[in-house]
């Protein structure tokens, strides 16, 4: 796929989801062959704090959520939420269905008694209103605008969200530069007939589509953005923060579902 060669976006025939198919089953591969490492690469896909504030925020109104109710996990990866939800407060007695664009098999998968969908968040094969409560941790910003519309769609009036997205500060660094050192040596392994390194590939993907976002200002700024986007997308925003650790930034957005949406939408 053009993403771990050169990653062109817009363009009229990009295929978002085939980008990002590409690149996060090459990513959660590059992760199992690596096993030694293969817990801190997978964490590099989002801070702990926000998964463990995410999974605190969910809390109460999953343990009382009974078997017949289901909970979706949009961008979950390899499950590392359910994985981090049972050690803090064991299984929930609801259903969790979790679903990515990569395709994960079920050995990597880290909680694997947990119902797996590989698919694309701007076109869920689920029926109207059926999900609860919906989560999303570093991953629903990536898949916008088509998944607010489907996100609503499959959810029932008064469900509840919650979401973690990224901060515009994700792509506040020398892009540029990062760029042209991956490149080359890229390039230097090519002319010597080097086998290609996966992982300079992956890495050269991730500043481009960092670039992508930057430039495109795909991410949000403010908390009105956020509060403005979601309730002309039929939600009622109850929660916004930005929170950070010691190294990045993110916002906690909680959501609730209109019963009605608005004609505008």
């Amino acid at each position: 796929m053009a993403l771990l060669k050169e990653l062109i976006i817009p363009h009229p025939r990009y295929d978002p989801d085939g980008e990002l198919n590409a690149f996060y089953t090459a990513y959660y591969k590059f992760s199992r062959k690596n096993q030694k490492n293969m817990e801190c690469e997978n964490r590099e896909d989002s801070p702990d704090e926000s998964r463990e504030s995410l999974i605190k925020r969910v809390h109460p109104f999953v343990e009382f959520l009974p078997e017949t109710s289901i909970v979706l996990d949009l961008g979950a990866g390899r499950q590392i939420f359910e994985r981090g939800y049972e050690d803090a407060y064991g299984r929930p007695k609801c259903q969790i269905v979790s679903v990515d664009i990569a395709n994960i098999r079920k050995e990597q998968l880290l909680a694997q008694d947990y119902p797996h969908i590989q698919v694309s968040g701007r076109n869920m094969p689920f029926r109207d209103e059926v999900f609860e409560i919906a989560i999303s941790n570093m991953a629903f910003d990536f898949m916008l605008p088509e998944v607010l519309p489907e996100l609503h769609r499959v959810t029932k009036p008064g469900a509840q969200v919650f979401l973690n997205l990224h901060h515009p500060s994700l792509v506040q660094y020398d892009i540029n530069r990062e760029l042209t050192q991956v490149s080359r040596k890229i390039k230097y392994e090519e002319k010597y007939g080097k086998k290609s390194d996966d992982k300079l590939r992956l890495k050269r993907a991730v500043f481009l589509y960092h670039r992508y976002l930057r430039d495109s200002k795909v991410l949000f700024e403010t908390d009105d953005q956020i509060k403005c986007y979601f309730n002309n997308g039929g939600f009622e925003v109850l929660f916004v923060n930005l929170q950070s650790d010691l190294r990045d930034k993110w916002w906690e957005v909680d959501l609730i579902k209109n019963f009605h949406l608005k004609d505008s939408h």
